[in-house]
């Protein structure tokens, strides 16, 4: 199982929660490399760990383990090594946060983010929530459908003077190719709900990290499409204006969902629309 297969399997824990959530991993590894406190981890779970590192029990146990005090039982437990110490960033962790040990994972990762400080306490989701853009708080659909109003309001400014800018697109397809163009889409949670809503079928991208919209050079999703796509053209003559208008409309639109009290995530657009199934098989 992967690690989206994983985070996905476990997507409706939350909704018992004391703030209600869903959960799919966005394999950013952000609960692996940022925020405070320790990941425990049992004796009976060491062999499995040094068996995926290739070493032996003691070898891991003296480079990757630390015993530290935990703090509701005040006993003596081992955790995980940070590194640098103290950075928050698990030791285990290579590359752009690939994990090392995935299927030997501790108990304690695995669970993430159902745990006792998230799921029951406001102040401990509201925490993990900052860190990890797979939480996604539940909203209700009277909510939704403001929101969405408002947004199609927006997009209709920003088509507007995106028209008036003349920016001029050959249509090449390019900009949504990532790999070749050298950049990411961003959304919020909003646009991404709007553009679900819109156009909940996808097949799966062409491309790891493509958006599934992207079909044979050419968007399937245009009326559903984010504030960064429709602000974003190759034409050089025009593109320090979008940009500049680019920030303005997304302050906008970060009013809309502060004022509305919509979830405050802001991730790769493709990664939130396989987190609402879209493009995923």
């Amino acid at each position: 199982m992967t690690r989206a297969e994983a985070g996905d399997a476990r997507g409706s824990q939350g909704l018992e929660a004391v703030v209600p959530f869903t959960f799919s991993c966005h394999r950013c590894g952000r609960c692996c490399t940022a925020g405070e406190g320790h990941v425990y981890v049992d004796e009976s779970e060491v062999g499995g760990l040094a068996r995926a590192r290739g070493m032996t029990s003691e070898a891991f146990a003296q480079r990757f383990l630390r015993q530290v005090s935990n703090p509701h039982t005040n006993e003596r437990v081992l955790a995980l090594r940070e590194e640098p110490a103290g950075s928050g960033r698990c030791a285990l962790l290579e590359g752009t946060n690939e994990c090392t040990v995935y299927d030997a994972r501790p108990a304690h990762c695995a669970s993430f983010p159902f745990w006792p400080s998230v799921t029951d306490d406001v102040a401990g989701f509201e925490r993990a929530r900052s860190i990890c853009p797979g939480i996604s708080v539940v909203v209700s659909e009277e909510t939704k459908r403001a929101a969405f109003a408002e947004l199609e309001a927006l997009y209709a400014e920003v088509d507007a003077f995106v028209e008036r800018s003349r920016s001029v697109c050959i249509q090449r397809g390019v900009c949504c190719r990532f790999e070749e163009a050298g950049h990411e889409v961003f959304a919020s949670a909003l646009e991404a709900d709007f553009a679900a809503d819109r156009h909940p079928q996808a097949p799966e991208p062409e491309a790891e990290g493509r958006c599934p919209y992207h079909v044979q050079g050419r968007c399937e999703a245009r009326e559903g499409r984010p504030l960064a796509c429709r602000t974003y053209f190759c034409d050089t003559r025009t593109q320090s204006v979008l940009s500049e208008a680019h920030e303005h409309f997304l302050e906008r639109l970060r009013a809309i969902a502060a004022r509305l009290e919509y979830p405050r995530v802001y991730a790769r657009f493709p990664e939130l629309l396989r987190a609402r199934g879209v493009g995923a098989s």
